[in-house]
């Protein structure tokens, strides 16, 4: 619903949750659903709201000492500050889920910092940087399965261009690869 719509219900619905969480006593699951309705407002536009929510998130986490929350929700306030224009505020959010990431060894929230960071400096015009550090997201993301492999591949793709079809060979179990990564 997150991701897809439709987003007057998802917005009812999380800010729903994050009620009956906070009613309960569910300080977790109230960071969770407000997160949740942070990154749906961003995704209507409400950047204000967003903003209001991932903050109440962030600092929900903080106190729970729940540091891949608090890598999760950087991320995606990172996202919130990159798409309203303010890029520092973007790459510092971005910075800092990376580094909390690292130092619980959460590869997904690596990954998504990472892409973030690449996503910035693309947006500043350092299309060289963002490429080094997309690739470096896809490499983690291929690595550990992740479902948002092939859409970053895609935009890196639209980055880089594609590769030369020299680049292109078949693997140990016949799939096509990619400058060393399997296609599948």
């Amino acid at each position: 619903m997150r991701c897809d719509g439709p987003w007057a219900d998802a917005i009812t619905r999380h800010t729903a949750a994050a009620r009956a969480a906070r009613h309960l006593g569910d300080r977790l699951g109230q960071a969770g659903a407000l997160h949740d309705l942070g990154a749906v407002r961003r995704l209507t536009g409400d950047y204000p709201a967003a903003a209001q929510a991932l903050e109440h998130a962030l600092d929900i986490y903080r106190d729970l000492g729940d540091r891949g929350g608090q890598a999760e929700t950087l991320n995606e306030t990172g996202t919130l500050h990159r798409v309203s224009g303010d890029l520092a505020k973007a790459e510092r959010c971005h910075q800092q889920a990376l580094e909390l990431a690292r130092a619980i060894a959460s590869s997904w929230d690596e990954a998504h910092a990472l892409a973030g960071l690449g996503r910035c400096a693309l947006a500043a015009g350092h299309a060289a940087q963002a490429g080094v550090l997309l690739r470096q997201s896809l490499e983690i993301f291929q690595r550990i399965g992740a479902a948002e492999a092939p859409d970053l591949l895609t935009e890196l793709d639209a980055l880089t261009g594609p590769p030369p079809r020299t680049a292109r060979r078949a693997g140990p179990s016949g799939g096509r690869q990619r400058a060393g990564r399997r296609m599948v």
